[in-house]
């Protein structure tokens, strides 16, 4: 899930011309504003994954294939031309979801082998992420 003010700048800059294969479907686009207007909703909230919101899948990925991201930052990941390590990724994953779920699973289990070396019992979950607790 994404809030509005974090979607507004693409869906009202650049959001039609990331896509390199297909035109953006201005059914979509429309949708996005109707959630998202150019003032005001800043915590409207839709599905980053327009196609299976409420799946877990590999459709995030071809999604940004597709020039659809919701996020500017996803999307860079395909449509930069710093991101030609990450557009194979996109590429891979997309085409192939055995492929993407195998790294996941992969990912899982190097993260939860994530060890604090001055030990857990010191360490601090944040209650919002952008802020050392107080």
């Amino acid at each position: 899930m994404a809030r509005c003010v974090n979607f507004r700048p693409r869906i009202y800059g650049d959001f039609e011309a990331t896509s390199d294969k297909t035109p953006i479907s201005e059914a979509y686009l429309s949708n996005l504003k109707s959630i998202c207007p150019t003032v005001g909703g800043d915590k409207n909230i839709t599905a980053m994954d327009n196609v299976t919101p409420n799946l877990f899948d590999n459709s995030f990925y071809l999604t940004l294939v597709r020039g659809e991201g919701l996020l500017n930052s996803d999307q860079e990941m395909y449509s930069s031309v710093f991101g030609i390590e990450t557009r194979k990724l996109v590429n891979k994953f997309a085409e192939d979801p055995i492929a993407f779920f195998q790294q996941f699973s992969e990912s899982m289990v190097k993260m939860g082998n994530i060890t604090n070396s001055d030990s857990f019992v010191t360490g601090e979950v944040r209650r919002n992420c952008r802020f050392v607790n107080t």
